[in-house]
């Protein structure tokens, strides 16, 4: 037998219905007792074997080993290679509470490290957080790759959101604020716009709990950007002038930026766009007095985005490019794709469908690589214009056929609806 199942198991020839008599067996016995009570409170469906090590405070060789013993002995069962969780029905006599709070903070802490590793990964530009070293006995996962770490996030969206929860109801207010910050380029991406709206509503009240004004700024700013995305306009308007109000105070041009910024993206949903194009060109400038090339180019785009849409295409061209050339010098594949995405509306517009659509190409191209399925469904929307206008009909009904499809998994239903409507006339 493994010396695993030594020091933290029961002997192999007892039944799971003899596991309820601690005493008969000794310590070993109450630690593998304890151990399957700890499983409990993992936050998603199942739980991976190197979440289960922090959660238990073991090595991943020892937890494994456990968990196949669990398995063996019929209280728990594999979902996938790596990945367990509890049989309905199991239990064993364990003494509930013992140890649960050092457990959920070894579990808030692995998913926190993790999720910051992975949104350095994908995002090296995002800024740099100040997280408190884990706690003893948790092993946050080490990500390979941008590739890994998108696959990391997808597999642990359940158990991310959960893992809020135990953060807020814990107190634990600076990691409720840093799940946020890690998370929203995720939930952006992947349209996951509820989750969105709860994390920084989450965010806000802890951001005032600790009296940190750039959290609160932050906090307001992102809870504004997510009720925009819900369709929640009054809402979105107020929390973004609450951190308006709050950068003013706190002088810094990077924070009054970011605000300006989200504001301009803000009236764009509400069909406000010579108000957003003022909040853009505010913001570029600001980002460039902070020193922020790459969300100046996000600006500057936005600003060429919104003179396109208000017909000025001299104009819009002259943004678009220097945000292209911008993102182009410093290696930013997310601010290329916007620039990419933003010169193929105005090729559009401007009735030059066969540039629309190699522009088009390219950024939809780059924001495959990127993970970022949200932006990628409005371009195949576009892209499908581009197409019918040239008569490549069997190309337009795939595109805006995947557009559907993503709109729905994003929940964005009035989209969806729109396109689909188009789609039917080429059928």
């Amino acid at each position: 037998m493994a010396a695993i199942y030594k020091t933290l198991s029961v002997p192999e020839n007892t039944s799971p219905a003899q596991h309820g008599n601690p005493s008969k067996y000794g310590s070993a016995s109450h630690a593998y007792h304890h151990a399957f009570h700890l499983l409990h409170l993992a936050p998603g469906p199942d739980i991976a074997v190197p979440v289960a090590a922090s959660l238990l405070g073991l090595g991943g060789g020892r937890t494994a080993a456990l968990l196949d013993q669990f398995v063996v002995d019929g209280l728990c069962e594999r979902t996938v290679p790596g990945r367990f969780r509890v049989r309905p029905g199991a239990s064993l006599r364990t003494a509930a509470g013992c140890g649960d709070g050092a457990a959920r903070r070894r579990l808030v802490d692995h998913y926190l490290h993790t999720a910051y590793q992975a949104d350095r990964l994908i995002a090296p530009h995002h800024p740099v957080l100040s997280l408190a070293p884990a706690g003893a006995g948790c092993v946050p996962e080490e990500l390979a790759s941008r590739e890994a770490a998108l696959d990391w996030l997808d597999a642990e969206f359940t158990a991310l959101v959960a893992v809020r929860a135990i953060a807020r109801e814990t107190g634990r207010h600076l990691s409720v604020f840093h799940l946020a910050s890690c998370l929203n380029g995720h939930f952006v991406r992947r349209g996951h716009t509820e989750e969105q709206v709860a994390q920084w509503t989450d965010a806000v009240h802890a951001a005032h709990a600790l009296g940190d004004p750039e959290a609160q700024i932050t906090s307001h700013r992102y809870a504004g950007q997510a009720a925009s995305r819900a369709g929640r306009h009054t809402e979105a308007v107020a929390q973004l002038s609450r951190a308006a109000r709050i950068a003013e105070r706190h002088g810094e041009p990077g924070p009054q930026a970011w605000t300006y910024y989200i504001f301009a993206w803000v009236e764009e949903m509400a069909g406000r766009d010579r108000e957003a194009f003022g909040h853009a060109v505010c913001a570029a400038g600001l980002f460039r007095r902070a020193g922020e090339v790459r969300s100046e180019a996000d600006a500057l785009n936005a600003a060429g985005w919104y003179q396109v849409r208000l017909g000025d295409l001299v104009r819009a061209k002259e943004y678009c490019t220097r945000a292209l050339d911008i993102a182009h010098r410093h290696h930013y594949h997310g601010g290329e794709a916007a620039a990419l995405d933003s010169l193929g509306l105005l090729a559009q517009r401007a009735g030059r469908h066969d540039e629309a659509v190699a522009s088009y190409g390219a950024a939809l191209s780059l924001c495959r690589d990127l993970g970022n399925t949200y932006q990628e469904a409005g371009i195949l929307d576009r892209l499908g214009d581009s197409y019918t206008a040239v008569g490549r009909f069997d190309e337009a009904r795939n595109a805006w056929e995947e557009a559907v499809d993503m709109y729905r998994l994003q929940r964005r239903l009035t989209e969806a609806e729109a396109t689909k409507q188009r789609l039917k006339k080429i059928h």
